[in-house]
């Protein structure tokens, strides 16, 4: 069957019947087969429906990862609205213009998200406590022990797999983030892309580490989905140690931890009984440092893969093992089954090898565009590819390489941070003449914000009540790690700031926020 024809729920729907008695999901201590979590689903789809929830309507989720999050996705999919993935690492006054543009009549939430939900408009909040307690409200719900065969037949074949499911908010050259909406059909193929290409069987168990409003983690999980694997989902406060005992505990093969979670683990008695359950591996591809991953296979004995993607893909589309990440350090190697790359002039002409220009995707997992802006999704798709934003090149064999980011954007620790979106906020600040940020090299997160800021005469402000003004402004992870004060900035005769020349200039320890 073609990917087009799948969706979300017809992969629950065949696990649930060919995997019904084997794991689905770890979530602390909650452990439901895959016939069990079809229950849960179509218990919530039916609440939902006597709630009044239609077609195209948005749910909200603020969910730690597990279970509910996963509940939640599947049954909105399965009546046709639209689940909104929010970021619990925003801040209330972001979360509250996604809620604006978005506009969801429920929200499922954490109670210690609560917060974050101070300026908002989320609608109806349900609240959904990550102990899984039996008379909270969300158990009683799910619990209710629904006909999920029968209701998937009312309900789930009636929806075309090419419906909107969920809608993830990526940041905008703007400053304002735009809503990225993926069909069911989209997010199977990538499922069974990702699955396809790692082998994955029933057999496997991910160690899931990577947020579910993100698309990395979003995309691992869908392709246990895809082959009827287990998901084990960590703990939001687990720490290093704690995730290492939760791979082994669970003998989990696959998972795509970033560096600052799994490579603590080498002085933690990583290999234990002589051995390591991991055997697979997922990370970034391009960074010219591949030997960093060398102790992940020799020690542990487990595949490393890296890749490249994007949110308005559905997660990685392209992979490179990790020989060839040795032998083409800066190479993000070669497609999944379902994507087809290419590169693009200005003009959206077809550049043959070796020549630079605009990647460009194009596949069954591609967006259905932006919510609400047709101006951005036309920009994006609008000539027959998503024309990605990143500058690169493709070699004789097909294997594309990343040249940097036509778009400015800056990536720390797998989050993605337009500068507009810092610039905004020193724009607001009444001592701040002009401001600039860029992405530097980051040994922990990748590349880290950093901020050029010119006072105005006569005016103080120091690094300690720029990073106080921040918060609550912005995420974390957006706010500069280091700041520089500069007499001027370097700009162009139009006024254009030149951020590759401030990316160029030193980064020294006195400058660290």
């Amino acid at each position: 069957m073609h990917p087009r024809d799948f969706s979300l729920d017809t992969l629950l729907a065949n696990c649930a019947q060919r995997h019904g008695h084997r794991l689905a999901s770890v979530d602390g201590s909650q452990r439901l087969t895959y016939a069990e979590l079809d229950a849960r689903v179509a218990s919530l789809a039916r609440w939902l429906l006597a709630r009044g929830i239609s077609p195209g309507d948005r749910v909200a989720l603020l969910l730690t990862d597990g279970a509910p999050f996963l509940t939640g996705l599947l049954a909105a999919a399965r009546i046709g609205a639209i689940a909104v993935l929010l970021n619990w690492r925003l801040a209330p006054g972001e979360i509250a213009w996604i809620c604006g543009d978005a506009r969801p009549v429920m929200t499922f939430a954490n109670p210690r998200f609560a917060h974050l939900l101070a300026e908002a408009e989320p609608g109806e909040v349900i609240a959904v406590d990550e102990r899984h307690d039996a008379e909270g409200q969300f158990e009683t719900i799910v619990t209710r022990g629904d006909d999920a065969a029968g209701y998937r037949y009312y309900l789930g074949l009636a929806l075309a797999p090419d419906r909107p499911v969920y809608m993830m908010y990526t940041s905008g050259t703007t400053g304002r983030p735009k809503g990225c909406l993926q069909a069911g059909s989209a997010v199977a193929a990538s499922a069974l892309g990702f699955a396809q290409h790692r082998r994955f069987t029933h057999e496997e168990v991910l160690l899931s580490v990577n947020p579910l409003f993100h698309v990395v983690g979003m995309q691992q999980v869908a392709a246990m989905l895809a082959c009827g694997g287990t998901s084990v989902f960590a703990g939001r406060d687990d720490d290093s140690a704690g995730i290492l005992d939760l791979l082994h505990r669970e003998g989990c093969t696959t998972t795509s931890a970033f560096p600052t979670i799994c490579f603590p683990w080498r002085a933690m008695d990583a290999v234990r009984g002589g051995r390591m359950p991991l055997t697979n591996y997922t990370g970034g591809a391009g960074t010219g440092r591949p030997e960093m991953y060398e102790f992940i296979e020799k020690e542990w004995d487990a595949r490393v893969v890296g890749g490249y993607g994007q949110t308005e893909i559905c997660g990685f589309a392209t992979f490179i093992d990790y020989p060839d990440m040795l032998e083409a350090p800066r190479s993000i190697g070669w497609t999944l089954p379902h994507v087809t790359m290419t590169v693009l002039d200005p003009e959206g002409r077809h550049l043959p090898p070796g020549e630079e220009g605009e990647l460009a995707l194009r596949g069954p997992s591609v967006m259905l565009g932006y919510w609400n802006n047709p101006e951005a999704s036309e920009a994006a798709l609008g000539h027959g590819w998503l024309r990605t934003g990143d500058l690169g090149t493709m070699d004789e064999r097909g294997r594309s390489y990343l040249l940097g980011r036509a778009k400015e954007l800056i990536k720390t620790g797998g989050e993605n941070v337009y500068p507009a979106e810092v610039d905004a906020v020193f724009a607001a600040m009444p001592e701040v003449a002009d401001a600039g940020c860029c992405g530097v090299p980051d040994k922990k997160w990748g590349e880290a914000v950093k901020a050029f800021v010119v006072l105005k005469p006569g005016m103080s402000l120091t690094r300690e009540e720029i990073t106080r003004r921040f918060k609550g402004q912005i995420a974390g992870y957006k706010r500069p790690r280091y700041i520089e004060f500069v007499d001027s900035l370097p700009r162009d005769p139009i006024g254009k700031l030149l951020r590759r020349e401030l990316a160029a200039r030193p980064v020294t320890p006195d400058q660290a926020a």
